[in-house]
């Protein structure tokens, strides 16, 4: 007898084989990304909230407040600064202005001390968050012809500023 022997080759799936998401370069890539994101929400933490002044052709204001939520009731800190050009006003008068909600109308919360043009207009405000949801603050640079100008023009604003009311 002749006996030849035959095999027969079974297909085996390989079961150690590591996902996709598992191989080095992706797993690389995630923790190169979440490493980015953490480092962006830490430096967006540590540093003051200032909302930078936008240039109009007369004068340019802004203001800086806190970044972190408040809860109802607070009283946050606003501070604020203005400059104008050289042939803007003969004074200027920073003020400070809000509005609960996006869509309410603005209420001036205080001005500074009118001072010469040559000078910065600063002014301070305590604003206290009085309900839920989203107090919008912003800066407001004022024009007079004379430090107490019944009338005056305004000259520049900043930013607006929201922050989120628990």
């Amino acid at each position: 007898m002749n006996s030849t022997k035959r095999t027969v080759k079974l297909r085996v799936r390989c079961r150690s084989r590591t996902p996709l998401f598992r191989t080095p370069l992706v797993t690389a890539l995630r923790a190169a990304a979440a490493g980015a994101l953490g480092l962006a929400a830490l430096a967006l933490t540590a540093s003051p909230a200032t909302a930078e002044g936008v240039r109009n052709t007369e004068g340019v204001m802004r203001i800086a407040a806190p970044a972190h939520p408040v809860r109802t009731g607070q009283t946050v800190r606003v501070s604020g600064d203005g400059r104008a050009g050289d042939d803007a006003a003969r004074y200027l008068r920073a003020c400070v202005e809000q509005r609960t909600g996006a869509r309410g109308t603005w209420q001036t919360v205080t001005c500074g001390a009118p001072v010469a043009s040559e000078a910065a207009a600063r002014v301070e405000a305590r604003v206290r968050a009085r309900r839920s949801g989203t107090l919008q603050l912003r800066g407001v640079l004022y024009g007079l012809d004379a430090a107490r100008d019944p009338r005056p023009d305004r000259l520049g604003g900043s930013p607006v500023r929201t922050l989120r009311v628990r």
